[in-house]
């Protein structure tokens, strides 16, 4: 098939043309041009920019089959897309988030209804990306189908969640975590879902539909940290503190590697899209090992973290000091109760 890959010079995208080209299909990238390729394939490149209508106009005369979205983050985005290849292609492929969803039950599937709320930001936006979607297949049939993913993880990653531990692993700095880190992470590789996007092209009976890409292993965050730990040859010192503290003292919790605040226990079921998609998950042991050593090869100071794009988190030079003076609190704290304690029950001479 000839391709158009939206945003396939990025993190996820650079995956997607990967395995793209390496099924044999004819991949096109369409981006700004301000990230360089990442990919040893031939494929074509045009310049150009979503936003200008034109500018996808003007790629209706490449006679693409399919095209995949990867970054689409609001209505009027996906719109302009759907308005430029209405009618012109036979397989839309859209990257949308698990975040859409209320998430009103465990484990979470598609019949779960969409975030509805102007006020929930990212995950409202996604929500509408796919509301447009559906209106486009409702009134002309267009042949979209919408991936939702929850974090990914993987080489390249820019926002790399992995990488945050890592640094403060290597460097012997402590790791806090919110509350106890007991919380699952929910989370897929990059390449796992890289592979599902393009079965999608090609897949029978998903237009219209939307489909939970997830790994199949449940794993805490604390026990997600001691194996990256692990894989750098080393272990982790890991500081639990309150979430509640943490927030008080400046730390973006949104932001925060795998925190969720005020979010159920969240359990992915993938089964529709093993089913119509044939998904399937590499092994957490795997995927985690190809994660770390990408970043190990090239120096995980010198590769970017989520925290270099969502400030503001507390420097690391501050988060020991934290650590520090919060241990220090609860000893003091420990021994005052345990001193008061050992004084009302012994008995008195």
């Amino acid at each position: 098939m000839k391709v158009l890959v939206i945003g396939g010079s990025g993190y996820i995208g650079s995956h997607t043309v990967e395995e793209l080209s390496r099924r044999g299909h004819d991949v096109c990238i369409f981006a700004r041009g301000r990230t360089p390729l990442r990919t040893h394939h031939q494929v074509s490149f045009i310049r150009g920019d979503r936003h200008n209508q034109q500018d996808l106009i003007n790629l209706r005369s490449q006679g693409f089959d399919a095209v995949i979205d990867i970054n689409s983050y609001s209505r009027d985005e996906t719109q302009t897309v759907i308005n430029a290849f209405d009618g012109y292609i036979r397989r839309f492929v859209h990257l949308s988030s698990l975040a859409v969803c209320q998430q009103e039950a465990v484990p979470i599937t598609e019949d779960e209804p969409m975030i509805a709320d102007p006020n929930a930001g990212y995950a409202y936006d996604k929500a509408e990306c796919e509301r447009a979607l559906r209106w486009a297949y409702t009134k002309n049939g267009f042949p979209f189908v919408s991936i939702r993913p929850p974090c990914v993880y993987g080489q390249r990653d820019y926002l790399s969640r992995e990488n945050h531990f890592l640094k403060r692993i290597l460097a012997g700095d402590p790791v806090i975590v919110p509350d106890s880190g007991a919380t699952p992470i929910f989370a897929i590789y990059v390449k796992d879902l890289a592979a599902v996007m393009a079965n999608a092209l090609t897949a029978d009976g998903i237009d219209g539909k939307s489909y939970h890409v997830a790994q199949e292993e449940i794993v805490s965050l604390r026990q997600h940290i001691n194996n990256i730990a692990h894989l750098a040859g080393t272990e982790a010192v890991i500081a639990a503190i309150p979430s509640r503290l943490l927030e008080r003292l400046g730390f973006n919790m949104v932001h925060f590697p795998y925190s969720f605040p005020d979010e159920p226990l969240i359990i992915v079921d993938s089964t529709a899209a093993q089913q119509a998609l044939q998904f399937t998950s590499t092994p957490y042991a795997k995927a985690l090992r190809d994660t770390v050593e990408w970043f190990l090869e090239r120096g995980a100071e010198m590769e970017p973290a989520i925290e270099d794009h969502f400030p503001p988190l507390m420097p690391r030079s501050r988060e020991r000091e934290i650590v520090d003076r919060y241990r220090a609190a609860v000893r003091e704290l420990e021994d005052r109760l345990t001193d008061d304690w050992l004084n009302e029950a012994l008995p008195k001479l």
